[in-house]
């Protein structure tokens, strides 16, 4: 007897209480199965977004930046990190404010590899930043990097190779306010000035001050101009 019809003769040998009872019966969760199609996938992300909720609502009743920062790095993050990569690997595109807040949460703690790997996918994506940042995702990014760029500087600690790494993103690729890209080269130029390196210090606040002319830079940019007429000229070559 073939599969087929063995599996009819216990369908039709099952009472109509059995057949409802199988039919009401739930189907076990599966990850793999929860973004298979779009249907199931704004399901799934409506009930991560509703813990997502929840863990904000934590976030906000925690008062030192530190308790935060802890929180997000050590329990958030694994939390939904999962998510988030079956997420981009199911090929699906929808809005997904879990995504974005990760993202958020990752330049939070200077996970900049990743934070920047999933940046960039959610702009392919069209993604778009939660109502409370006014801003898109590029400056949010780039302000981001910069702000800890800054705090890194001041305590003696090198901000590349991010930095220098952004700006071709940041003076280019991106369409943000001239103040940004002014401070990554101001912080550049900076770096360059303190290494004695002139020329390239010039090149950086020049561009900065074109960008912003308050950046705040005339000093220093007249200092390496008399610090470059002070070098010896290059001898010429036969």
């Amino acid at each position: 007897m073939s599969l087929a019809l063995s599996h009819k003769r216990r369908i039709l040998s099952m009472g109509a209480d059995a057949l409802a009872a199988a039919a009401a019966a739930p189907v076990a969760y599966s990850p793999a199965e929860a973004l298979s199609s779009p249907a199931n996938a704004r399901k799934h992300i409506r009930l991560q977004e509703a813990a997502l909720d929840q863990d904000l609502e934590r976030l906000s009743a925690i008062n030192g930046l530190a308790g935060k920062q802890a929180l997000k790095r050590d329990e958030l993050l694994p939390k939904y990190q999962d998510f988030v990569q079956r997420y981009c690997e199911s090929g699906q595109v929808l809005p997904n404010r879990v995504l974005v807040q990760v993202m958020v949460w990752l330049f939070d703690t200077a996970q900049f590899e990743d934070g920047l790997e999933l940046a960039d996918f959610a702009m392919e994506q069209g993604q778009v930043m939660p109502e409370r940042f006014k801003r898109d995702i590029p400056t949010f990014v780039a302000d981001a990097v910069i702000e800890w760029a800054m705090v890194e500087y001041q305590a003696n600690r090198s901000p590349e190779p991010y930095l220098s790494n952004l700006l071709p993103r940041v003076d280019g690729e991106w369409q943000l306010t001239e103040q940004i890209p002014a401070k990554y080269h101001k912080l550049i130029g900076i770096r360059a000035m303190e290494a004695n390196d002139w020329e390239t210090a010039l090149k950086h606040f020049e561009r900065a001050t074109a960008l912003y002319p308050k950046v705040g830079v005339d000093t220093r940019m007249e200092n390496c101009r008399k610090a470059l007429k002070k070098q010896p000229a290059t001898p010429a070559t036969e």
